[in-house]
């Protein structure tokens, strides 16, 4: 490739159309075309403006199992940080996004459904935390020993309410949401299919894991399971 065809190819790269069409329903094909141009490579601000736009539809496609997409998101996060950095907003949803484009299966409910009607999805949605799905995301005993006062006496004081959100640290969130995909397509009662992605959507801030029920459930289970083996001990 001469010159002339480099300076080509990077202006065709940076035309909002043509990235618009790259992005917006990602196949092979276009993921090859997305890394021949080198898209990520171009300055941020359009890049966050498309993806702000396509979030939505990503998040159906990654309902539907488009796992091309999982790695056009892991690509990005890769390629281009400054998309990240000081907007926990893309972080999460990208997040998210991404794990649900990565887990088998699709969704065997409409997920616009749940999208408009969060609130009334999440009654009860705390009790997934007792699911042996959830075995799998391990807590040590002394992590969870410093919370047994609060949680024997079921109120949590605020420190310990700092002290829960640094358990969910970034590995930690992201096996917990990719079990709850696992739920979300593949489990097979559908209501609780549909809990696990209304849980997915309410996760989304990191800083709140810390006050979710759900995340409370799951540490107290915790707590109470340790209880349990010393008493089996005995």
């Amino acid at each position: 490739m001469n010159n002339t065809d480099t300076r080509r190819l990077k202006s065709v790269a940076v035309h909002p159309e043509l990235r618009h069409t790259l992005l917006a329903n990602p196949t092979h094909e276009s993921l090859s075309k997305i890394i021949e141009y080198q898209l990520f490579n171009q300055p941020c601000q359009p890049l966050v403006d498309n993806i702000l736009c396509l979030l939505p539809y990503w998040e159906l496609q990654a309902c539907e199992g488009n796992k091309v997409l999982g790695t056009l998101i892991q690509y990005i996060t890769q390629q281009a940080p400054c998309l990240l950095i000081n907007d926990k907003m893309i972080e999460a949803n990208l997040l998210r996004i991404r794990i649900l484009a990565s887990t088998p299966g699709i969704f065997s409910f409409p997920p616009r459904e749940i999208q408009e009607h969060l609130v009334q999805s999440l009654h009860m949605s705390d009790i997934l935390a007792d699911l042996p799905e959830f075995e799998v995301v391990s807590f040590s005993a002394s992590e969870i020993t410093p919370l047994a006062f609060d949680i024997t006496h079921f109120r949590l004081a605020p420190h310990c309410r700092r002290y829960i959100q640094n358990l969910f640290y970034p590995e930690r969130r992201e096996a917990i949401l990719s079990v709850l995909a696992h739920i979300a397509k593949l489990y097979p009662l559908i209501p609780t299919c549909r809990k696990a992605y209304a849980l997915m959507l309410s996760l989304d801030n990191p800083d709140n894991w810390s006050n979710h029920p759900f995340c409370l459930r799951l540490i107290a289970n915790r707590y109470w399971n340790y209880k349990l083996m010393e008493i089996s001990e005995t």
